[in-house]
């Protein structure tokens, strides 16, 4: 498979995913219409993560014509798919419902993803090339199904006995 196979066969998944949220939509609503907190924020980080994987998986088709070579290419995507996941991280850390543990832990991993990408443009370790890239993207990718499947568990304190 190519590159841009690759990625939009991601692109793909990632779309399905969000396509999922009116499936969760469904689930979670309580009889009042309205969402818990942690709830609320698990879908719009699944939607935001989904989304954000298929840009990602685009980007390079956009980016192309553009760059002169091809570690050019994945030096500027990575260094825009970096910049990006340092920000929604720090949006995660300061303003998510998740307890502190649960979000250091996501802040870790975001961090190691985030210098993934900047030894990818910085070409320590990497020669500018595809595979950072792709790590990015998935991450994007695991991130949304790990959230989907978060919103989707059913738990005891839901369960009513008739």
């Amino acid at each position: 498979m190519s590159e841009s196979e690759t990625l939009f066969s991601i692109a793909q998944v990632a779309i399905g995913l969000a396509g999922f949220s009116a499936i969760v939509v469904g689930f979670k609503r309580h009889e009042s219409g309205d969402w818990r907190r942690a709830d609320a924020d698990r879908f719009n980080g699944m939607l935001i993560h989904a989304m954000c994987a298929a840009f990602f998986c685009v980007l390079p088709s956009i980016l192309d014509p553009f760059a002169p070579s091809a570690s050019a290419l994945w030096t500027l995507a990575s260094a825009l798919l970096g910049l990006q996941i340092a920000v929604h991280a720090g949006l995660v850390l300061t303003r998510s419902s998740t307890d502190l543990a649960g979000r250091v832990q996501v802040g870790g991993l975001a961090a190691a993803v985030v210098l993934l990408q900047a030894l990818n443009v910085l070409g320590v370790g990497f020669d500018h090339a595809f595979g950072p890239y792709l790590v990015g993207v998935l991450w994007h990718v695991i991130q949304a199904g790990v959230l989907f499947v978060m919103l989707t568990f059913v738990r005891a304190a839901d369960i009513r006995d008739e």
